[in-house]
């Protein structure tokens, strides 16, 4: 019991602020992610026959399917869009996240697009079982995925892949559930256990994967078990934020039993010897065909 009651309230109040956690907005996790995503006019590279990036080769040559399949493979062409908002485009101007911001209308487009060219939206189990089963993968196979758990995704995004009924994957930052402009868990209940959406890991406060060990292991970690104690992260894939690898991020989530993680390089060749540093496309409000597909 405290004696001391004035005393004791500033030590606790100085303890709880000193301790809590202290999340970022989506306007400034926007703003931090300009430097990692720059405005930039999207480049046609995702075809099979398309020379691209490897994300393991520091110097960023680019070498041929053949070439990626004899040093990386089984391979296979996937490529796998990646979103953040989907959402009105002038409230999105208005809360400072537009350069992030997919405007409705354009994301179903984009969905008519996928089926007008027969493409097949699949999961992430379908690339596992390619990897670890040599599993045939559906014709003109694809991957949809959206980051960061924004509230925009179950208003806008969830209606329009239902309609389509296109699986997708949403990398959530754990801590950041319940936060204004973010999911809540009773929302993710609504639509996480249905398979049409995974539920997955994206870290527990957005921190980028080149700090130091213990921040990594403890991101990681506690990410995963939220999402275990919610009955999601099944299977167990992952997203950088910011797209930053580290060398550690990959080492735990190995031990941990990941299957895949995503970056933010380039590319449409999925390969299981670079399962943990999987390239994807960000996209804008434009035409798919922008993209290579």
């Amino acid at each position: 019991m405290c004696v001391l009651g004035a005393i004791c309230i500033g030590v606790l109040f100085f303890f709880s602020q000193k301790h809590s956690p202290q999340f970022d907005t989506p306007a400034q996790i926007a703003e931090k992610s300009k430097k990692f995503y720059p405005e930039e006019t999207p480049s046609p590279t995702a075809t099979s026959s398309a020379q691209t990036k490897t994300a393991s080769s520091s110097a960023q040559t680019q070498l041929s399917f053949a070439d990626q399949n004899k040093l990386y493979g089984p391979c296979a062409v996937v490529p796998t869009l990646f979103y953040h908002h989907i959402q009105d485009l002038d409230q999105a101007k208005a809360a400072g996240h537009a350069q992030f911001t997919v405007g409705p209308q354009f994301f179903r487009k984009q969905m008519q697009y996928l089926k007008d060219h027969q493409y097949t939206v699949i999961t992430m189990q379908s690339l596992i079982d390619f990897f670890d089963h040599g599993t045939k993968l559906a014709k003109k196979p694809v991957l949809i995925t959206v980051d960061d758990g924004y509230d925009d995704f179950a208003n806008f995004g969830v209606p329009i892949l239902r309609e389509f009924q296109y699986p997708s994957t949403l990398f959530t930052p754990t801590g950041l559930i319940q936060n204004p402009g973010y999911l809540t868990w009773g929302k993710l209940n609504e639509f996480g256990h249905d398979s049409t959406v995974l539920v997955a890991n994206h870290t527990w406060s957005h921190h980028n994967m080149q700090a130091g060990n213990n921040v990594v292991e403890h991101e990681i970690t506690t990410a995963e078990k939220q999402l275990k104690d919610h009955g999601f992260d099944s299977p167990k894939v992952f997203a950088y934020p910011y797209g930053l690898v580290g060398e550690y991020a990959k080492t735990v989530l190995a031990r941990e039993g990941y299957l895949l993680a995503f970056t933010t390089q380039k590319g449409a060749v999925q390969c299981k010897k670079q399962r943990l540093i999987l390239p994807r496309f960000r996209i804008g409000n434009t035409q798919l065909s922008a993209y290579g597909l």
